[in-house]
């Protein structure tokens, strides 16, 4: 059915765009290109089961795979997620330096190691080896002989155990395999040859500590170049949004600050709540409570139990009298406009739920779920989250990721394309592995293995963060018996020889080692615009502050002023003073700016000792922090 649908997309698109003749033909675009070829294989594989028969069952089982690529249709109509793979394809065309960089150096350490180590990685398996020195004492005494799955004996298991090395999960085995060894047919001695060590530091050193995050890097350092055409744009919307809030902080540092009309008490409140003590004290309150909520543990005495329950009373009465102050100094609308003060007023409110919820259970007055009750013990953890509030370095860290979750969000579902791709591939690869007695495993497990797509999803996300997925492909790649029947038994399938070590280092380079460290760039990215865009705020506040002081900006309804209107002239870009308005003039970066802005603030503040808003008529009697939230507000 689905086949029959995407054959029908097909053929309109075909239909109405042509076939190759013209700029806009479907196989003009290399999506379409992938579509139809994916089409083309799903038709094959449809016909090649009905046609049935074991002579083509290879050829059934290859076109199997590649129906496993169908996802990457989803890529074409994920707008966003299509950019991030256009951007990603486009910042590897330029590495072909770096990449022959990596080549060269994994193949002279390999045809170095295939000098050193070929043949030398075999040992005997058996109950008792202490008395075997070599392969005849080995099969005299009916024990096997095998070698380490991964060694030197050719150049491709050279690359592949040296990957093993560069990923760094296992390679100690690996180094100690390598310093054991004595010869060909020779049973292995313990460090029997330690400056063997040196190989493998020193390929540790060059090739997995710099050679390889120089690859990343150089990736990184490209898809940020890729995306440096949309920074053009993107530049242009900041600085129009820039002027925009610079328009709108004029107008509203021309009116009176919203705590002037303000009456003694409610205004003490005011200068209570936006004193930095108040801010100081609280962090104290909080710290004190994690700690107190640190000391509950199982079995503690019936007198810690009810000293932590008062402690969480007096706590929670805390955390109550400070947003029923905030919410009378502030109002309802400006106390809710800040979404940390949400954050709070949502911990004050499941903290009280938490006690009346507890006390009900006590005196039996209603029937109450305990899961319920141990949910709101659990929830008075967030209180921690009250901390943030007052680290203003996290709170641009959570920013700078929200800001990045939409791209971030791109890459993920690029991820989340990967694993499904690899998941569907690898149930069909390794989906009939078992471990038992004569396949026993290392790395594969009932926790790890590829028996249905959820545990191949599972097991993929294990070798994504690098936890013994050596380990995993080790188990993939096993030795037949010569008189082994793929087609009966499919415990062990000689293929997989050359196709599993092609999946998991395709994986792992492709997941652990470029998709990560590019989010991690984005994010980079991000925290750096973060900085920019907070240095611009402040240097927009700064300038308004110069205006104020000067008087180029002055109250609505004040002389000059229009009666009440924005006089234009007044809060032009010619009307800052001094560096300002010279900066305006040559278009220079706002960094020079942000340097005159700085120094005359020095002055105005030195020469204002209290507020100096001039629609404040009241302005001797706020103090700094109530200066501070206005503008703030502004």
């Amino acid at each position: 059915i689905f086949t029959a649908i995407f054959v029908g997309e097909m053929t309109l698109k075909v239909v109405s765009m042509g076939f190759y003749m013209g700029e806009k033909a479907y196989l003009r675009s290399s999506w379409n290109v992938l579509d139809g070829f994916l089409v083309f294989v799903s038709l094959i594989d449809i016909v090649v089961s009905m046609a049935g028969g074991a002579k083509i069952l290879g050829v059934l089982r290859v076109l199997r795979l590649l129906r496993t690529l169908r996802p990457l249709r989803v890529i074409s109509r994920a707008p966003g997620l299509k950019l991030v793979v256009e951007t990603l394809i486009t910042s590897l065309k330029p590495i072909g330096n770096i990449v022959l960089i990596c080549c060269a150096f994994f193949i002279i350490f390999g045809i170095l190691g295939v000098q050193l180590f070929k043949g030398k990685f075999f040992y005997c398996l058996g109950p008792d080896v202490k008395n075997i020195t070599n392969k005849s004492d080995c099969l005299q005494v009916n024990y096997k002989w095998v070698h380490h799955k991964y060694n030197f004996d050719n150049l491709g298991q050279a690359l592949m155990s040296l990957f093993v090395l560069a990923s760094k999960d296992g390679w100690v085995n690996i180094m100690y395999h390598g310093l054991d060894a004595v010869g060909v047919d020779q049973q292995p001695i313990t460090n029997n040859n330690p400056w063997m060590l040196l190989y493998f530091i020193s390929f540790l050193l060059i090739v997995s500590f710099f050679v390889l995050n120089m690859f990343v890097g150089v990736v990184v350092e490209n898809f940020h170049k890729c995306r440096q055409h949309q920074e053009v744009e993107e530049a242009k919307r900041r600085e129009e949004k820039r002027q925009r809030r610079m328009e709108k902080k004029r107008r509203k540092a021309q009116k009176l600050p919203y705590y002037s009309s303000y009456g003694n008490m409610r205004l003490m409140i005011h200068t209570l709540c936006t004193n930095h003590y108040l801010d100081l004290i609280i962090t104290f309150i909080i710290c004190i409570n994690v700690i107190t909520m640190s000391l509950e543990h199982y079995n503690q005495p019936r007198s810690l139990d009810l000293a932590l329950k008062y402690c969480n009373y007096f706590f929670t009465s805390m955390f109550v009298l400070e947003a029923v102050l905030k919410l009378i100094a502030f109002g309802f609308r400006r106390f809710f406009k800040d979404r940390w003060n949400q954050l709070d007023l949502a911990i004050v409110l499941l903290s009280v739920m938490g006690i009346t919820l507890e006390e009900i259970e006590i005196s039996a007055a209603l029937p109450i779920n305990p899961t319920i009750i141990r949910i709101m013990r659990v929830l008075r953890i967030a209180r921690v989250l009250k901390l943030l509030k007052m680290a203003t370095g996290m709170r641009a860290l959570l920013d700078t990721v929200v800001q990045a979750l939409p791209q971030v969000g791109d890459l993920g579902l690029l991820f989340m394309l990967l694993f499904f791709i690899y998941a569907a591939l690898g149930v069909e690869l390794f989906g009939e592995l078992v471990c038992n007695e004569d396949y026993p495993c290392e790395g594969m497990s009932r926790h790890a293995t590829f028996e249905n797509f959820g545990m191949a999803f599972l097991t993929l996300f294990q070798v994504s963060t690098g936890d013994n997925w050596n380990g995993i492909m080790k188990d993939t790649l096993r030795e037949c018996p010569p008189d082994h029947n793929t087609d009966v038994d499919y415990a062990c399938n000689p293929s997989l020889q050359f196709i599993s070590p092609m999946y998991f280092v395709s994986f792992v380079l492709t997941a652990q080692f470029v998709l990560i460290n590019v989010v991690v760039a984005v994010l980079m990215k991000h925290l750096d615009d973060s900085n920019k865009e907070a240095q611009e705020e402040a240097e927009m506040d700064a300038e308004i502050e110069l205006e104020l002081a000067q008087g180029t900006l002055c109250c609505m309804g004040a002389p000059g002023c229009g009666g009440g209107g924005v006089d234009k002239g007044l809060i032009t870009v010619g009307t800052v003073p001094g560096g300002v308005a010279r900066r305006k003039e040559r278009g220079g970066p706002r960094g020079e700016m942000g340097e005159e802005v700085r120094r005359l603030q020095h002055v105005v503040t030195t020469a204002h000792r209290g507020p100096y808003n001039p629609c404040d008529s009241n302005r001797s009697s706020y103090s700094p922090a109530q200066e501070s939230q206005w503008l703030d507000s502004v």
